[in-house]
């Protein structure tokens, strides 16, 4: 059992993002489930899952609830794992991968959605202009010289970035839109102890629609995971 992700904890996590009228309002849950992937902890993930089926049976939440969490999960950790690593190796465990087969595995069939999300079929050209068009918007005025700073060091890294990274990987908002995408980013990024990337992507969510105080909540939810998970950082965690 991942005595980590106890009911009392998971509980104290919802509780630091803001109360909003909808449950499907509040991506608190897939916040949590990113940060024990990234934190090298998939096996919580199930608790989470768990944890927010019980609150939508407390709501008389209908079945299209359910399906709606399984999805947000998994194309959150599945957004997340581009940073935090798809495979990770540490007791036993993969990253993202782990997370998405423990996902899967404890998701009550009638709630299963295992059809692709993405169109697997864009060519290249349509993923570098979707990829584009999100890094803009993420970046805003500092677009440019990130990528720039992309392309310089390796082009073919700057084409992955915004081609795949972006354009297959991030730009995809059916599931999950552009301030949740930016909270998978900054979870994992906590959880993996890159400074320079957290800033970045605390005021990208900005950008992408978050208020201040919903961003500062998913940096605790991920501060809070990732100490419990026996994560340390070499200094401070980026602030807005």
């Amino acid at each position: 059992m991942a005595d980590i992700a106890s009911e009392t904890f998971l509980s104290q996590l919802k509780s630091l993002y803001p109360v909003k009228p909808s449950y499907r309002e509040n991506p608190w849950y897939a916040v949590a489930a990113i940060a024990f992937s990234a934190s090298n902890r998939p096996d919580a993930v199930p608790f989470v899952l768990k944890y927010a089926f019980n609150d939508l049976e407390a709501l008389s939440a209908p079945d299209e609830d359910y399906v709606f969490v399984v999805r947000k999960i998994r194309d959150a950790i599945f957004k997340s794992g581009m940073i935090s690593g798809f495979p990770k190796v540490g007791i036993g465990h993969h990253s993202a991968i782990n997370a998405l087969v423990a996902l899967h595995a404890e998701t009550p069939k009638k709630y299963c959605d295992d059809k692709p999300l993405r169109n697997t079929d864009l060519s290249n050209e349509e993923l570098t202009l979707r990829g584009q068009e999100f890094f803009n918007q993420t970046y805003g005025e500092t677009a440019s010289s990130v990528q720039s700073l992309l392309h310089n060091i390796y082009p073919d890294l700057g084409y992955y970035v915004t081609s795949f990274g972006y354009g297959f990987g991030y730009a995809f908002m059916d599931v999950t839109s552009p301030m949740e995408t930016s909270f998978a980013m900054i979870s994992a990024l906590i959880a993996t102890d890159t400074p320079r990337q957290i800033e970045w992507h605390l005021t990208g969510a900005l950008r992408n629609g978050a208020t201040k105080e919903e961003v500062k909540a998913v940096r605790a939810i991920a501060i809070e995971i990732a100490k419990a998970a026996g994560i340390t950082w070499k200094g401070d965690i980026p602030d807005l």
